[in-house]
């Protein structure tokens, strides 16, 4: 049997658009968000279309900031306080990589990973689930930093729709790094703010203890030496000082800083430290909480260094620890 020329190449193109239609559809790097921008004027105001022409949604003030989804031409595309519009560019100051609070994110993709780094390339810390929530801490490249759980890490953009604003609780003016959708500065949730609760330590009986409670015990291993990974009272790190503290108390927490700042308490101010709460702190390049301590009051913390201290007290109010004060929790 003769096929003719025609013929073969409709067959051959069939099969080829079949093959194309068979492949997993992935979102386009371009789908991705830009970065976040600071608004570089006294008053800019987002339109309806990248025009003058444009209806007029909002107005942001200075150094406000904005979720830069798209460039057209001269203007971009942005979601400021979870309103989209245009903004003219030459009024904005763009970052592709920052600390930014920009609120709750919702899942789009049927599944997505939780990668260590932005990247597809990076580990996989586990998978999140189409509609599953997650609090957005940062961008990177197209990537958003975000707490899902108690673990901190990366989705890509073009997977996660921006549904509610930044969380309100523990504003402070006490990390300049770090920045809020629509203010100016911010830190983090507790991860039950994602579920519209608080969330406690607690034991199983639902115990519940004093802020003195906690500095009398933590008081006791003063002097106690460093080792890393250690949680006893033969060697503490950091966290596990917290943890054997807590524990001994009859309330139960996670181990590392990270995620006994996500899953601990309730957030609270600077300005309105108790005895008894928990400092953060991040002193890592990685950009992730990676110390904490216990509050005593006048200014003071509780903590376990570093390899060449022993459990000690510190200055919360100047210096490096003042510098890289991340947050705070209230336990009790």
């Amino acid at each position: 049997m003769k096929f003719s020329k025609r013929m073969i190449c409709l067959f051959l193109t069939l099969m080829l658009l079949g093959a194309v239609l068979a492949l997993p559809a992935y979102a386009a790097e371009s789908d991705c968000i830009q970065g976040i921008a600071f608004v570089n004027a006294t008053s800019l105001r987002m339109r309806s279309e990248p025009s003058l022409s444009g209806k007029v949604l909002k107005s942001a003030a200075k150094n406000e900031v904005v979720v830069l989804l798209a460039k057209e031409g001269d203007w971009y595309k942005v979601n400021y306080n979870l309103t989209v519009g245009y903004m003219h560019g030459d009024y904005l100051k763009t970052a592709a990589k920052e600390n930014a609070e920009l609120g709750y994110g919702k899942v789009t993709a049927s599944s997505v990973n939780l990668r260590q780094k932005p990247t597809t390339a990076s580990a996989s810390l586990g998978t999140v689930a189409r509609d599953s929530k997650c609090y957005i801490i940062g961008v990177n490249d197209g990537w958003y930093k975000v707490i899902s759980g108690s673990k901190i890490g990366y989705i890509r953009s073009d997977y996660l729709a921006l549904t509610e604003a930044p969380y309100e609780n523990a504003a402070s003016a006490n990390s300049p790094k770090f920045f809020r959708l629509g203010k100016s500065t911010g830190v983090t949730p507790s991860a039950a703010a994602l579920n519209g609760t608080s969330s406690n330590a607690s034991g199983s009986a639902g115990v519940s203890v004093s802020g003195s409670a906690i500095v009398a015990e933590a008081k006791k291993y003063l002097g106690a030496p460093y080792v890393a990974g250690g949680a006893s009272p033969s060697g503490f790190d950091c966290s596990g000082f917290v943890y054997y503290v807590l524990k001994n108390l009859g309330l139960s927490v996670s181990r590392t800083p990270a995620a006994q700042f996500v899953n601990i308490g309730t957030g609270v101010s600077k300005d309105n430290l108790q005895p008894g709460d928990l400092v953060f702190f991040i002193t890592s390049s990685s950009g992730n909480v990676s110390h904490v301590g216990i509050y005593v009051g006048n200014g003071q913390f509780i903590h376990a260094p570093n390899s060449r201290s022993t459990v000690s007290y510190s200055n919360l109010t100047t210096g490096y620890w003042s510098q890289h004060y991340y947050g705070a929790k209230r336990v009790g």
